[in-house]
């Protein structure tokens, strides 16, 4: 392709010199045309005083002369006389050149010539007949005014006007004199040899460019092939690190971020973009930085588990682990720190341990409730009858009494374990999760006007229908609503919303109570476990079994003084699976 291209701009260059020599010529031709035009216009207006006063007419030719591209102007007769000329030195002499013959043929039209000047060199002449008057019919007049007071007849033996000395004839009025323009030719010829040598230069450069693409057309593929398996090796260690399922982030010497994945990014809540412009201090937390150093043992960088707060989304639980990356020289290159969410696993491992402490508490509550009941019948059947005993209003019959509430309390609290430690048995059916809580608020509606709470709800566009055990939810939305209202003695604001999520719905309960604090929160789901004076401590851990018998998962979010909300992500189970 290069050696078609240099044949191409060789062509181009032969046109565009052959284009180059037909410009000049038409240029210096019409600019000869031009000179001529304007000293036979003078001459017919008589506004060069031509001839009549030689020192004016030597005066313009001189001055006309003095253009850059213009050597000379010259009158001359058929026999090559010069009757006047620029260079005043060469006026009277004869040059063969300028006489008429074969090839030099002077007419009324503008005519040119390159000549060979053996001083100059070669010269562009513009010549033709002289014509400086007209008749009036439009006619030529091929005569000669020297004076005004010299009459035509006398002019062909009239003495020299060009300040000689001596008397002879210089033309013959029937044959006008020749005008002739010599302009320099070399500038625009040192112009056309510049596009010339240019023309070459690029030929011999696309030459040159043609022979080095063919020596490094083998050196360009073996660069391509290596090229290519080296980004198809970082192709695929890419793709190994974006599939990772743990966070990546890489920092330079200079603590620096130079590569972070999307994992990290979203544990960090950060984007790419912002996190590799931040320092390490202001993206990793405070705890994390003092192991991205050389000085910490190798055996303290693992093993770190910190908790994440990120935006709009739960806390993380991450665990870290830190290492020193190295060139294969063994220079230090950096730190790689790896960020691997173990919150679900965590949250798993909690699950695992309350489901075996609440087993445990089920199995001792069956056997307890079922020794206890019996006896707390008999007791509660002689306390009645020994309380009926005693007079109306006296002192011993009210401490029966209150030995019969005491006997009930215990009776309640037993009955409570016996529903705690009672195997699941669910009637799943279709259900409309809306139409329960509308329910739950009815029947709690006097507690809630009486505590002072306003209640927000907030349903989903379609109704929130599941299959799950209407009874036993119902329970839970009790249990729910009912410590919301007690955490707001002073009144507050319930807020119940359901929403629509990929894998069922999203029901959150919340308070703007008291708030719990982070060492109550991770027992408020074990038995006994109350912050209430009259409590059992058995109510969310009824509430927690029950969810997790529908295949759900309960969270908790709280602030102390600021309220609580308690979230119920409960699966969308099939409806023959009941």
């Amino acid at each position: 392709m290069s050696l078609v291209l240099m044949v191409v701009v060789l062509l181009m260059g032969g046109m565009s010199y052959q284009r180059e020599r037909q410009s000049l010529t038409v240029l210096l031709k019409e600019k000869g045309a031009a000179v001529i035009q304007v000293f036979e216009a003078g001459a017919r207006t008589g506004m060069m005083g031509l001839l009549g006063n030689q020192a004016h007419l030597q005066t313009l030719l001189e001055e006309t002369a003095l253009r850059s591209d213009t050597l000379y102007i010259t009158l001359a007769d058929k026999e090559g006389r010069i009757l006047a000329k620029s260079d005043q030195e060469q006026v009277g002499k004869t040059m063969t050149d300028y006489g008429v013959r074969a090839d030099f043929q002077p007419g009324e039209v503008v005519q040119w010539r390159i000549r060979t000047d053996a001083i100059r060199g070669e010269v562009f002449e513009v010549y033709k007949r002289f014509l400086p008057t007209r008749d009036h019919g439009g006619g030529l007049h091929h005569r000669w005014h020297l004076h005004g007071s010299i009459s035509p007849e006398k002019m062909e033996c009239s003495p020299t006007w060009m300040g000689g000395a001596t008397q002879e004839k210089l033309y013959n009025v029937e044959q006008p004199p020749t005008i002739i323009i010599g302009m320099d030719i070399k500038p625009y010829q040192r112009a056309i040899n510049d596009e010339i040598r240019h023309n070459y230069i690029m030929a011999g450069i696309i030459f040159l460019v043609a022979l080095a693409g063919v020596v490094s057309l083998f050196w360009t593929q073996s660069y391509l092939k290596n090229r290519r398996m080296l980004d198809d090796t970082r192709a695929f260690a890419a793709e190994i690190v974006r599939s990772l399922p743990v966070g990546m982030v890489v920092v330079g010497k200079t603590k620096r971020v130079l590569y972070i994945n999307e994992v990290a990014c979203s544990l960090l809540s950060v984007t790419r973009s912002l996190a590799e412009k931040k320092s390490l201090d202001q993206l990793l937390p405070a705890q994390l930085v003092p192991l991205l150093s050389e000085e910490r043992p190798a055996t303290a960088r693992d093993g770190l588990e910190i908790t994440l707060n990120r935006e709009q989304q739960e806390p993380a639980v991450v665990q870290v682990r830190t290492s020193t990356v190295h060139s294969e020289e063994g220079h230090s290159l950096g730190f790689m720190c790896i960020l691997q969410d173990v919150t679900q696993l965590r949250a798993l491992e909690r699950g695992l341990r309350q489901k075996e402490k609440l087993a445990a508490i089920g199995d001792l509550a069956a056997g307890i409730a079922h020794e206890i009941r019996n006896p707390l019948s008999s007791i509660k059947g002689y306390v009645t009858y020994f309380g009926s005993l005693f007079d109306k209003g006296s002192e011993n019959r009210e401490a029966a009494a209150i030995m019969a509430g005491e006997v009930d309390r215990v009776n309640r609290v037993i009955s409570e374990l016996l529903e705690f430690a009672r195997p699941s048995d669910l009637k799943i059916k279709p259900t409309n999760l809306q139409t329960l809580i509308d329910h739950a608020l009815r029947i709690t509606s006097h507690d809630l006007q009486g505590a002072g709470v306003e209640v927000n709800l907030q349903y989903p566009t379609e109704p929130p229908i599941l299959d799950l055990d209407p009874d036993r939810m119902t329970q839970v939305l009790l249990n729910l609503i009912i410590n919301a209202a007690q955490a707001m003695p002073d009144g507050g604001r319930l807020s119940i919303s359901v929403q629509q999520e990929n894998s069922g719905l999203k029901l959150m309960v919340a308070d703007t109570g008291k708030g719990i604090c982070a060492e109550e929160k991770n027992n408020i789901f074990n038995p006994y476990f109350t912050t209430k004076k009259n409590g059992t401590g058995l109510g969310l851990a009824i509430v927690y079994k029950i969810v997790e018998d529908h295949g759900g998962r309960i969270a908790v979010q709280s602030t102390p003084g600021e309220g609580t909300t308690i979230s119920l992500h409960l699966p969308a189970q099939k409806r023959d699976a009941a």
